[in-house]
């Protein structure tokens, strides 16, 4: 009988102290994300030689194989264009289309250096694709000693999505 009463009163200590010798500010433990870039770059230029107004267009579809992304878009737009006596001064048209909504649209003719800084979704939610579009016209003006009309647009495109 004692020694059943000694074993139940080591019995009792033993659950009291149970979780009091462990450390209580145990941190829990997280799903680590892994975050991912990319960055590409993409540049679309020319130089019109032919006397008479000409146009000239490029297209660049992006398509990313991953969902959930924030990009970021940086534009670079260099040109010049001169005023012919006989037709209308050139310009460059760049336009940045996100699935069928147009994100961005400018039409410059008056030549120097243009920026532009979007942000298609910072929040990791955009899904689509991108297309990138430039539409231009102009010449060689034969009558002056000024260099041809031209243009170079620059797009610096930065993707980052999560990966569990």
């Amino acid at each position: 009988m004692i020694k059943n009463a000694i074993l139940m009163s080591m019995l009792f200590l033993m659950l009291g102290f149970s979780g009091c010798l462990g450390d209580d500010t145990a941190e829990p433990i997280m799903n680590e994300q892994t975050i991912m870039t990319l960055t590409e770059n993409y540049t679309q230029s020319y130089q019109f030689n032919n006397l008479a107004p000409m146009g000239m267009g490029f297209d660049n579809n992006t398509s990313w194989n991953n969902t959930n992304m924030s990009v970021h878009v940086n534009i670079t737009m260099n040109s010049g264009f001169h005023e012919p006596v006989l037709w209308d001064q050139g310009f460059v048209n760049v336009s940045v289309v996100d699935e069928n909504s147009t994100v961005l649209w400018t039409n410059q003719s008056n030549g120097g250096q243009h920026y532009f800084n979007l942000t298609i979704s910072d929040n990791y939610t955009h899904t689509g694709n991108l297309t990138f579009r430039v539409l231009a016209e102009g010449s060689d003006n034969a009558t002056d000693e000024q260099v041809a009309d031209w243009f170079v647009v620059r797009y610096d495109v930065y993707c980052e999505w999560r990966v569990a």
